[in-house]
Formats: C-alpha cells, structure tokens, sequence
C-alpha cells in the first residue's frame, strides 16, 4: 500500500464514529417512536376507562337523587325551587 492509500483508510476509520452515532440516533428514534405509541395506547385506553367511569357515576348519582325525591317529594321540590332562584340570580 502506499501512503496515500494508508492516509485514505485513515480518514475512513476517523468518519466511521459518526455513521456509528448517525445509526445509533436513527435506532434511538425508532425506539421513542415505539414507546410513544405504546404511550399514546395507554392514554386512549385510560380515556375510555374515565369515560365508563363517569358515566357509571353520572347513572348512579341520577338513580339516588330519583330515590330521594320519591322518598321525599316535598323536600326535592324546595331543593329544585331553590336551584332555580339561584340560577334566577345569578343570569
């Protein structure tokens, strides 16, 4: 070999730690792109498990407010007319 082709392999060796880095980057990408999408999986997947929830609770909190009034009807009138005045006030 001769001086300029040793100088060349040279300048070859030197360049390979940026393609390592340039490859290294690119794999630390995909993998953020991966846990990103496991992430985002997880949030629509807790969503929907808030959304049963609340309306599970929403159902639950009409069923005893009915079971109240019927046990008291005079007492849920007075609440719905003070509920109304207040709404009254307030606009």
């Amino acid at each position: 070999m001769t001086d300029d082709e040793i100088a060349t392999d040279n300048r070859l060796e030197e360049a390979t730690p940026l393609v390592d880095e340039a490859l290294a980057a690119t794999d630390r990408k995909a993998h953020n792109q991966e846990e990103l999408s496991a992430l985002r999986s997880e949030v629509a997947r807790l969503q929907d498990s808030l959304r049963e929830a609340a309306s599970g609770a929403g159902r639950l909190a009409i069923k005893e407010f009915r079971r109240k009034a019927q046990a008291k009807p005079i007492m849920a009138a007075v609440a719905a007319g003070f509920l109304g005045f207040l709404y009254g006030v307030t606009r």
